[in-house]
Formats: C-alpha cells, sequence, structure tokens
C-alpha cells in the first residue's frame, strides 16, 4: 500500500508540473526510469549445468555489489568462470517501453542472460555497457538476471596483474532503465570559441534510435538555473535521425579548474507534440588545444599539478563509491592538485562529474596496461599490440570510454594507453579518436618505442624523469623537460611515493617526509620550464587490498610471490604497497602535506624577514603559480601580535612573480607572522610562518664547578655538580649507566651506527649493510682537561677496522661525543653516526629543528618545534576504519602483518621518524629524566623501540638511498674515513 501510494505521489509531481520542473531524466508516463540494482546479489563459484535457466538460487551465498569477489572471501581463479544472479522486478509503466540493463563495470569478460535467455558478451572491466532485454522481461513480472564472470589471464588491461590478486566481479554500479522506443541518443555537446576567446559556438548533436523520423529535438540552455537566450531551440530529425543544433553564445563564464562554471543543457524529444524522453547534461564552455610546445585551455597555457588515480574502497577493493569518490576529489583539492591522471582504467561517470564540479583536469586513461612491457607471471608477455585478434577489444574499450565520457569539461586528454610496447592497435586506436572525437589531444606511454615516424600522440609522455628533466625513455629524449619534437612534454607519472624500500619503511617513516623535498624541486622545474606541461605524481591512495583472512587461496593461487625481487606478503593483505598520498581510509599521511606545500599556487619564495625587507612594510617576495586566477581573486590574510588582518588591494597574474606587502614597521626576533591565502570556496591554499632572519641555536652550557672521577675494579665513575653520576663499563668502554635525584636511567653506548649501500635487489632497491655490529674495546684511558673528564675509547667492529671514540664529560653532565671511523668502504650513505640502547621507560618526544617548510599542517611529522607522545592510546585493527590520524599508527599492516596493534611497545609513526637538522631533540620519562641531544641544524634523530628497550639514533649525515623512481637524493660517498660529533645531556633540568 505504501509503495502505491508513493507511485501515486510521484505521478502527480511528473505530470502536474510545468516543463522545466520536470527531472533530469525523465521518460513519459514511467515513475521511476533509473532504477539502481546495487546491493546484495547472489554467487556461486562453482556454477554447473544450465545455471543461466536456474531460477531456484537461494541457497547460494551472497555477496555486496559493487565490490570485488575477493575482497568479499570468495576464492576466485583466472580463467574460471563463477555466477551471479540476482530476482529483479520490471515496473509496469516500462510497458511499451525499451528496458535495459547497464554495467558500468564488469570485470573483465561477462555474459549476461534474463530468464534463461541469452543477451550478449563483453569484455573490459572499466566502462560501461547496456544490454537491451525488452524481448526477455514482461513489465509487472519478476525477471532473473545471471551474469556470468570470468577474471581472465590475457586480458589486455592486466587488471588482476597489477593488484596482486584477482579483482574479478562486479565492481561498478549495475542499473535498470527505461527508455522510449525512440529517443535521442549519442548525444555531443561541443564548444568552439572565437579569436578573442569572447564569445563560443555551442554545438549539440546526435541521432534518435529508432525508425521514426519527424521527432523534434528541443534545447534549453540555462546557468546558475537562469535561462541563456539561443537563436535556435530546436529542429526536427532528419531521415537518417540525426541533428545538429549550432548557436552563437555570448560572452559564456567559462570552465577551467579554478572558475568550474557549469551550465545546463535541458534535451527534449518530442513526437506529435507531445514531450517522450528529455536529459539535463551539466557542460562547460571549455576550448583544449595543442599549439607548439603548449596545452592552452580556452587559449591559455596551463601548468597540470597532477597525481595518478586508482579506485581503492578498503574494504570491496578496485570499486569506487560516492563517499569514496567525494572525499578524493575534496582531498585533491585541499592538497592544491588541479590534474587527475585515471590509472589505468577509465574512471566512473560521477567521478568525472565531480571532477566537473569542483574543477579538476583529467587525463582520461583506457585500460590498456603493460602490453608487452611489465607484465608478472602468469601474464607476461601479453604481446597483443600488433595482433588482430585483439584489435576490437582495443576499440571498443576505447570508444566506450570516449562516448561516455566525451561532455565533460574536465576531460582534457585520452590517454591509449599506460607503458605499453608500441603496435599496430595503438595506430588504430589513435586514429579513432582523431576520427570521431577530435576535440582534445591524446597521450600514448611509452612514445619513445612507437619511434619518429609513428603518428600516435599529441603530448609527450614521460615516466619518472630526475629533478633535473632530462632523460632517454627508449629513445624519447627530454632535457629540462623540454623535448625535441616541439610538444608539451606530461610527466604523467613522476615521483613515485616511497613504498618499495620496506626496511626502510618500517624503521623510519621520515623516508616519506624527506621526498617532499624533491617533489618541491621538481614542479618548481617543471614549472618554469617552456614545454613542461606539468606531472602526476605516483600515487593518490595506497594500493592495498586488506582480503578478509577466510578467502581460500592464499599463495596458492593467489598473492604469492613468486618474484624473489619482492617481499612475501605479511597474510592475506596484498597489493603494490604504500603508495598514496592518502591511505586506503583517505586519512592525509606526511606525502599529502608535502603536496600540498610543493604544488602551492600561492608561492611565498623567501619566509626569512632581512632587515632590509623592512621599512614602512615589510617585503615578501611571491609567485602566482595559478594558471587563470590573480591574486586579487584570494583572501590574503595575516596574523601578527595575536590579530589578524585581511590585506587588500593585492593583484598579481597569474604565472607571475612579484611582492606582497605587510603593513608591519617592526618584529622582533623570535616573532612570527602567519601569512595565510584562502580561495574563494575559503579553503585554505597555504600557510607561512615569516620570521626574522636567526642564527642557529647556540646553547651555552654551564662550565662552574667540575667533574669528579672515582673507579671501582670494573667501572668507572664520572660525577657532576647537577648530581648526576654517569658510570663508564671498563669491559666495553662505553657507558653503561646515569643516575640522577630521579633515578637510574640504564644506558649502553655510543656504538657505531653506519649504514651503507649494499648489495642490488632490482632496478630499484638495494640491501643496506650494517658496520656497527660486534664492538670489540682495543684501548680505554681517561684524563682530566680542566673541569671535564675525557673518555679515551678505541676499538673497532665486525666490518670496521678502526673505531675512536673521545667523550667530554662536562661539570653540567652535557657530554660530547667526537667519534672517528676509518677504512669506510666507498658506497652510498644511508646513515653516520652514533646509538645508545636505553630502557623502556620513555613517554614523550620533542624537539625543535630547522625546517624545510616553514609551517607544516597538523598531522605532519616533522614539524619545526613539536612534542609528542611515543605510544598511541588506540588502537587499529585490521579491516576496521582506524580512530585516529595516520601518524599516530605504531604499525602497517601491510608491512608488519595484520595482528593489530601491540601500542604498549610499538612506538609511534610520529615519534620513531627522523627528525633532521634538529636544534634540540628530547625524550623524556615518566620519572622526569631526559636525554637531549643538541645540534646547530647539523644532526638528525630518530629512535627505534619494542618491549625490551628504546634505541636513540643521532646522524650526522643520512639519505635514503632505497627511493628512487626519480626521487631527490644526496648521494653521499666517504672517502675512507669519516669524523664527527654529538652533544646531548642526561639529566632532569638544565
Amino acid at each position: 500500500m505504501r509503495d502505491f501510494v508513493v507511485i501515486i505521489i510521484v505521478t502527480i509531481l511528473l505530470f502536474g508540473c510545468k516543463e522545466e520542473e520536470l527531472p533530469d531524466y525523465y521518460v513519459n508516463g514511467v515513475s521511476r526510469p533509473v532504477i539502481s540494482l546495487n546491493g546484495s546479489w547472489k554467487i556461486n563459484l562453482k556454477p554447473e549445468g544450465d545455471f543461466h535457466k536456474n531460477n531456484h538460487f537461494e541457497e547460494w551465498n551472497d555477496i555486496q555489489v559493487p565490490g570485488e569477489c575477493m575482497m568479499q572471501g570468495f576464492a576466485i581463479k583466472h580463467d574460471k568462470p563463477f555466477v551471479y544472479k540476482k530476482d529483479i522486478f520490471i515496473p509496469s509503466d516500462y510497458r511499451n517501453k525499451r528496458v535495459l540493463l547497464q554495467f558500468d563495470g564488469v570485470y573483465s569478460y561477462a555474459r549476461v542472460w534474463v530468464n534463461g535467455k541469452y543477451v550478449r558478451d563483453h569484455s573490459g572491466g572499466f566502462t560501461r555497457w547496456q544490454c537491451d532485454i525488452t524481448p526477455f522481461v514482461e513489465p509487472g513480472e519478476k525477471a532473473v538476471v545471471t551474469v556470468e564472470v570470468t577474471d581472465k589471464t590475457d586480458d589486455i588491461s592486466y587488471g588482476s596483474g597489477y593488484t596482486l590478486h584477482l579483482i574479478g566481479g562486479i565492481l561498478r554500479d549495475v542499473k535498470l532503465l527505461s527508455v522510449p522506443e525512440n529517443h535521442p541518443e549519442d548525444i555531443g555537446i561541443h564548444t568552439i570559441f572565437d579569436k578573442e576567446y569572447k564569445n563560443a559556438r555551442l554545438m549539440v548533436s546526435g541521432k534518435v534510435s529508432g525508425s521514426y523520423s519527424k521527432g523534434i529535438i528541443k534545447i534549453e540552455l540555462t546557468n546558475d538555473k537562469k535561462r541563456v537566450p539561443l537563436d535556435i531551440t530546436e529542429v526536427q530529425t532528419g531521415d537518417k535521425n540525426t541533428f545538429h543544433i549550432e548557436n552563437e553564445v555570448k560572452s559564456p563564464e567559462k570552465w577551467d579548474a579554478e572558475h568550474p562554471n557549469l551550465y545546463k543543457l535541458l534535451l527534449s524529444y518530442y513526437q506529435n507534440g507531445d514531450l517522450i524522453y528529455q536529459k539535463t547534461y551539466d557542460f562547460g564552455f571549455r576550448e583544449v588545444k595543442v599549439e607548439e610546445n603548449k596545452l592552452l585551455v580556452n587559449g591559455k597555457p596551463v601548468k597540470l599539478r597532477g597525481i595518478c588515480h586508482h579506485d581503492v574502497h578498503p574494504l570491496l577493493g578496485r570499486i569506487s563509491t560516492p563517499e569514496y569518490e567525494l572525499k578524493d576529489v575534496l582531498l585533491a583539492k585541499e592538497a592544491n592538485i588541479n590534474f587527475f591522471r585515471t590509472s589505468h582504467y577509465p574512471p566512473t561517470e560521477d567521478f568525472l562529474k565531480l571532477c566537473d564540479q569542483y574543477g579538476i583536469y583529467v587525463e582520461d586513461e583506457t585500460d590498456v596496461c603493460f602490453v608487452d612491457t611489465w607484465r608478472r607471471k602468469p601474464y607476461f608477455p601479453g604481446a597483443t599490440q600488433n595482433d588482430s585478434l585483439y584489435t576490437k577489444e582495443y576499440i571498443s574499450r576505447l570508444s566506450e570510454m570516449v562516448q561516455n565520457h566525451k561532455n565533460h569539461p574536465s576531460v582534457i586528454m585520452w590517454s591509449i594507453a599506460n607503458e605499453s610496447r608500441y603496435g599496430t592497435n595503438f595506430k588504430r586506436s589513435y586514429d579513432w579518436v582523431k576520427k570521431n572525437e577530435p576535440t582534445r589531444p591524446v597521450i600514448f606511454s611509452y612514445p619513445g618505442m612507437a619511434g619518429d615516424s609513428a603518428d600516435v600522440f599529441d603530448i609527450l609522455s614521460m615516466h619518472y624523469p630526475p629533478i633535473d628533466g632530462t632523460k632517454d625513455e627508449f629513445g624519447s629524449k627530454v632535457v629540462n623537460f623540454n623535448s625535441n619534437k616541439n610538444m608539451p612534454v606530461l610527466c604523467d607519472e613522476m615521483m613515485h611515493n616511497p613504498c618499495y624500500n620496506f626496511r626502510v619503511i618500517k624503521k623510519d617513516p621520515n623516508v616519506r617526509e624527506f621526498g617532499g623535498q624533491g617533489l618541491d624541486q621538481i614542479w618548481a622545474n617543471i614549472y618554469d620550464s617552456d614545454s613542461g606541461l606539468g606531472g602526476a605524481i605516483w600515487a593518490m591512495t595506497d594500493e592495498i587490498f586488506m582480503v578478509p583472512d577466510t578467502t581460500a587461496g592464499f599463495k596458492k593461487w593467489w598473492g604469492f610471490d613468486s618474484e624473489p625481487a619482492l617481499q612475501k606478503f605479511q597474510g592475506p593483505i596484498v597489493g603494490s604497497g604504500e603508495w598514496g598520498i592518502t591511505d586506503v581510509w583517505r586519512r592525509r599521511k606526511p606525502e599529502f602535506w608535502n603536496t600540498k606545500k610543493s604544488y602551492t599556487p600561492f608561492k611565498v619564495l623567501k619566509t626569512e624577514i632581512a632587515k632590509s625587507d623592512i621599512k614602512d612594510s615589510i617585503k615578501i617576495p611571491v609567485y602566482n603559480r595559478f594558471n587563470f586566477t590573480d591574486f586579487n581573486e584570494l583572501k590574503i590574510e595575516y596574523t601578527f601580535r595575536d590579530k589578524k588582518h585581511v590585506l587588500k588591494d593585492v593583484s598579481l597574474p597569474p604565472h607571475t612573480k612579484g611582492n606582497i606587502f605587510i603593513p608591519v614597521k617592526e618584529i622582533k626576533p623570535g616573532e612570527i607572522i602567519v601569512l595565510e591565502a584562502y580561495d574563494r570556496n575559503n579553503r585554505l591554499i597555504d600557510k607561512y610562518h615569516l620570521k626574522p632572519e636567526e642564527n642557529p641555536l647556540n646553547r651555552k652550557p654551564v662550565i662552574s664547578g667540575t667533574t669528579e672521577v672515582s673507579e671501582t675494579q670494573n667501572k668507572i665513575h664520572v660525577g657532576c655538580n647537577n648530581g648526576v653520576t654517569i658510570t663508564i663499563d671498563k669491559n666495553t668502554g662505553l657507558i653503561e649507566q646515569v643516575k640522577t635525584e630521579k633515578g637510574i636511567m640504564k644506558v649502553s653506548g655510543p656504538y657505531v651506527n653506519l649504514q651503507l649501500e649494499g648489495k642490488p635487489i632490482d632496478h630499484m632497491r638495494v640491501h643496506i649493510d650494517e658496520y656497527g655490529d660486534g664492538w670489540k674495546k682495543k684501548h680505554l684511558s681517561y684524563s682530566k682537561e680542566g673541569n671535564n673528564t675525557v673518555i679515551t675509547v678505541k676499538g673497532r667492529t665486525d666490518k670496521l677496522a678502526k673505531v675512536d671514540y673521545q667523550i667530554t664529560i662536562r661539570p653540567d653532565a652535557g657530554i660530547s661525543v667526537q667519534y672517528f671511523f676509518g677504512k669506510i668502504p666507498k658506497k652510498r650513505v644511508h646513515e653516520v653516526g652514533i646509538k645508545f640502547d636505553l630502557d623502556k621507560h620513555y613517554d614523550s618526544l620533542s624537539w625543535k629543528r630547522k625546517a624545510y617548510w616553514s609551517y607544516y599542517m597538523p598531522g605532519s611529522l616533522s614539524a619545526p618545534e613539536m612534542t609528542v607522545p611515543l605510544y598511541s592510546d588506540t588502537t587499529n585493527e585490521y579491516r576496521k576504519k582506524p580512530k585516529k590520524e595516520w601518524v599516530y599508527d605504531t604499525k602497517s599492516f601491510y608491512y608488519n602483518g595484520t595482528e593489530k596493534e601491540d601500542i604498549k611497545n610499538q612506538l609511534t609513526f610520529i615519534a620513531k621518524a627522523t627528525k633532521e637538522n634538529i636544534y634540540q631533540y628530547d625524550i623524556s620519562q615518566m620519572s622526569g629524566n631526559k636525554i637531549s641531544v643538541f645540534g646547530n641544524a647539523n644532526v638528525s634523530c630518530r629512535i627505534a623501540g619494542d618491549k625490551n628497550g628504546i634505541t636513540l639514533y643521532t646522524n650526522n649525515l643520512i639519505d635514503y638511498i632505497n627511493i628512487g623512481w626519480g626521487n631527490y637524493q644526496r648521494d653521499i660517498i666517504l672517502d675512507s674515513t669519516y669524523t664527527d660529533k654529538t652533544e646531548f645531556m642526561f639529566h632532569t633540568n638544565y
């Protein structure tokens, strides 16, 4: 009864209102022309006999659609069909209409039956396709839908290969549609501007299905619900049922990623004066073209601050949902990203609508990947590039992508493959696009494999260039991001976020922070290069799949690491690694904040204020790295001495440098001006801390009093004037304990921390060799030098023949360790310094340091100054949404296994991450005891810990030699010997 009342109300609303009030999609006489079939379906992994005729499947298992099978515990196998079934109801008002089933993505090969009757098949897992089921259903009655799915090993998308598990299943939305027998389809909306980019031609074209040739097409254009006048608003369909309507629109509001102005086109179809069908299209007045080495949007060159985007749901796998699609778009805007590369398959229609709405450019990529290149067994070689048997698949997937996405202003280029060996099927793909949808340029990776004579791309793709932009990739050469082909250069994979160097990632999360320095440099170089169009970081979201531990077949036919170069998975969580700027739950990681800072279009070029910068105001040099936005469109605020002010009349055109002036006449040492810029939606673009130029922090030690030395049979005791006694073990020559008025601190050290490049693991990773193990003392002596006590220790380690320590203990319990390492191999450095083993009883960490950025967002690992707990008070569990920020995690389920966190014994990421360039680094005990390390921005510190205790590392040299992929590295190599110094203090206060 309730459903009947709802139908009556809907009918009244539809037929009792004016045409302009009709819904976005309307079919005459139908109350619900679109019905979602998402939700619970039935699945059988081993269908038997005439399964398509079986209407008794109640005992089959339930499965969620959309969603991967394996992520829901169903262990499918390659090339073994499995079957979905669902009862659906065909509404009575679908009578005399065409009834369609619409699938937005089924991976990778599907066959469909309705009521036991075969309908069609389809190849390709990421594009929309339809089944006309009109002959097989009766309106007003139930119908049984059967979908047989096969995850094929030879699929040209390689979708299961690079996820390291089988993704087969119904991955995207399923809908039931009603359309009139005759209705408009294949609608194309194109806009072309005049030479001044003031007025535009609006062209609407398409065809009408069926045989009726006397229909009338009407269009109506609105902008923000206001009707835009058109000279031609209707046309009769021609003999071939095609139509074309063209109008000149005066001074339309243009669409670009900074001004995503959308119009609505209402397209109506009439027969014999009756409204039969109506649909609303959102589009933008936007024109894209390549002119020599520039990509122009609406006549202006643009720079693309990009990232590569995958569909990843934390529990359902390679799928998108409205919730996570919106999250990704909003996170991208927050991170100053203006460009998505949809790797390595087309996105959903809803995702592109969000990009249209919020303003993000899109490289729309077909699902053809790693053809005859980087495929793993059993998918290798996948050499289909010249195989005519696969040509239909290449073209069908491409055409489905293009036809479904061609009206989105956000889509500014088509990609016909990812990292594939060139062949005739790619040439046919390029030619098809140029013939059928020539309004956008085409990109192809790897272009060098195509050779100089192949006409198959309009933009030069370059993957993982070094920071200076000079690379030869399979014969395709760029120098400083410029190509001799006189075309734009797009690095549509660059700056791969760390994820493969498992050992370093687990011990030191700062490797993620370190990568921001490279991103900042490469983006600055791309932006300032003549041909540099932009780049796309790899990647937006972590590529991990938390498969249920109940899913059968792990390390048998899926998830098994058959390649020695890769680490064995830590339980049934698989994937390529944590390569995202967000995790799968969309928590912001350090890479996210580095992206926001590196990509900032509001770039302050100098944050330290010199006296010469201050007159009647403070002059701040800035760079407008927007494409279309003058600084006068922003809200720019500054806060000084607890008062917030808005800067007025600040103007700077896009792509130019200049100055802004802050009306402050004096700023004292230690004071900070907080400078913030917001866009028109009040979204924070960037934030800076401006402060006077400072000298390095020089700590003045207390030199009054003296140290007192006493000996026992095996110990040396050094007493200081603040009640601290430091004990050295004569057998090892190392500090053994420190006694303060708060109690005893157990200490062992200093030990050698020398970590150098070892043997290669693969093209991107090397082993890290330790040179500090096996300490052996050879000599120990001490002497008084003034008020200080100096301990001299000589020895060696298993791999290092000469190690000298000079430990100077001052009266204030300050300690200086001068160390010397001899006979060091000439290999790249990871870490050089010393370390101390400590007891377990520490609970907090504080630091002050010279940071790369002047301001770090909350959630970063390495702010200039901060105090954090060592341990978390909240526990993460496998496949459950975390309740804390990423930096307070203590483990990765991917790298460390799927057991829940041991928060009592595992340090948080923010605590154990290296803090570079420190002035002071303190770890404190609950008792009040503290260890402080001091530096002049020349020392880096980190800690490691478990249930047995904590190790403190103080390093004078540090580099991350395992990140590669074009990332920034210091490439330090020592010349046989190295000496340096560390200063620290064991104390309760100083």
